[in-house]
């Protein structure tokens, strides 16, 4: 039965709100921040350096969202368990996501060590030869460090299910700091230029894994592992697991490969556009992981809502959680877009690069807030959480391939509109996710789905 507003005192005041919320804003503002470093650390190597780093990070994140739909899915479960109070429930949940994390990591990384030439041949076969083998050096070095990812995003996700997202955040924040450190080092102390920075990525995602085991056996959190590896699965949990989780997969998955598609696109432009282009994504994308925060941070939000049969309190706080990101997109984009011939100055490249950077840069915060990219993502993330997940693979879909794959291809290629075509390509499939999102939500239809 439902639970009003009226029925009982809240579960989340909206100090709660913002205390789960903050910490994770500046931990993606940190990692981005983080990344932006590297970046500019990486520039010292020149151009192509720059280039092949960003080819591969459109690629790379195919992956990485593989590994992040198992964690959401299993972070739905197990917060739904934690606000119906079934402790014993969540705590097997909690290892069965370590489990399907280090299965789906450890089978993707064992076939990726032999492949990932030929699939870098086949997505960017036409880059230049010293960008090609550049994404050759990053790319295997990068795939070694996926399955410590993967069982370090699964710890720390286990914490904020139960609250705990200072912790979490200490721990992502430590190793993000390690891994800048690492980069200068590498880099600089024994210029091995992309291969430096590939290493240190990898080393701080095995600090990160085995850290956040060593957490997650403390017995005085609320959930907690005991006897981890003697591995006991569970069907019927790793079947809701599975099902949340590899929806939600696939919707990432098309959606990192509509991007992948736009970078091969984007790899006919030349050195300089790409680059340009890298840069200008790596600053707005500063603003677009910390509005993800406010995703990370309702997916628990609304999971224990549902799993206490809450269902007026879970659309409340989508309301509330999306309305402080809409404030938060127009303040980030707006000074983006004001400092954005100041930002690109960070970055080591000659005048007209610099130049093309803050133009596509400015372009970008600008179509971000004309989107109302809040709406675009961050109702998906309650509706995950609630156990609806059609929903978003169907709209992934549709947007993704209609709007921003065949928007760039029309306005890049067949236009010559260059990197604004794909950025116009990006704001229309925003534009209709925002739309269509808001219209699920008005409806209430998400509301009605069961997952435990």
């Amino acid at each position: 039965m439902s639970t009003t507003l009226a029925d009982s005192k809240p579960m989340f005041s909206n100090r709660d709100l913002v205390r789960l919320t903050i910490p994770l804003v500046f931990d993606a503002l940190l990692v981005l921040v983080a990344g932006l470093v590297d970046s500019v650390m990486v520039s010292s190597s020149g151009e192509a350096a720059v280039s092949a780093v960003a080819l591969v990070d459109s690629l790379n994140l195919v992956f990485l969202m593989a590994f992040s739909s198992v964690v959401n899915g299993g972070v739905v479960v197990t917060s739904q368990y934690v606000g119906r109070g079934n402790m014993d429930d969540a705590q097997t949940s909690a290892k069965q996501l370590i489990y399907l994390a280090a299965i789906v990591s450890l089978t993707l990384t064992a076939t990726l060590l032999f492949t990932y030439s030929p699939i870098l041949r086949l997505v960017y076969g036409g880059v230049e030869a010293d960008v090609f083998e550049g994404a050759k050096t990053y790319f295997f070095w990068i795939i070694l460090g996926y399955p410590f990812v993967s069982v370090g995003a699964g710890c720390t996700a286990l914490m904020r299910s139960m609250g705990k997202n200072k912790l979490s955040v200490m721990l992502t924040s430590g190793c993000n700091l390690l891994n800048v450190v690492g980069n200068a080092i590498l880099i600089f102390g024994f210029d091995m230029g992309i291969a430096g920075a590939a290493i240190s990525t990898s080393f701080s995602r095995v600090i990160y894994a085995v850290c956040g085991l060593l957490v997650m056996h403390n017995k005085h959190l609320k959930i907690h592992f005991t006897d981890l590896f003697k591995v006991k699965l569970n069907g019927g949990i790793l079947k809701k697991i599975a099902v949340i989780g590899g929806t939600t997969g696939i919707e990432s998955a098309l959606f990192q490969i509509g991007k992948v598609l736009i970078s091969s696109l984007m790899a006919t432009f030349g050195t300089i556009a790409i680059a340009g282009y890298s840069v200008s994504y790596s600053i707005n994308n500063i603003a677009w992981s910390m509005l993800g925060a406010f995703t990370t941070s309702l997916i628990p939000i609304v999971g224990q809502a549902m799993g206490a049969g809450r269902i007026d309190e879970a659309k409340m706080y989508t309301k509330k959680m999306t309305t402080a990101a809409t404030v938060t997109m127009v303040i980030l984009f707006g000074t983006i877009f004001l400092l954005r011939n100041q930002l690109v100055m960070m970055f080591d490249f000659e005048p007209d690069a610099l130049r093309e950077a803050a133009y596509y840069t400015g372009v970008a915060a600008v179509l971000s807030i004309l989107s109302f990219y809040s709406w675009s993502f961050l109702p998906v993330g309650a509706f995950r959480a609630a156990g609806d997940v059609r929903y978003g693979l169907v709209v992934a879909i549709l947007t993704m391939f209609i709007f921003r794959v065949g928007g760039a291809f029309l306005l890049s290629g067949y236009f010559k509109m260059g990197v604004v075509g794909i950025y116009l390509g990006m704001w229309a499939d925003w534009f209709a996710r925002a739309v269509m999102n808001f219209f699920r939500y008005r409806s209430g239809k998400w509301l009605t789905k069961k997952v435990i």
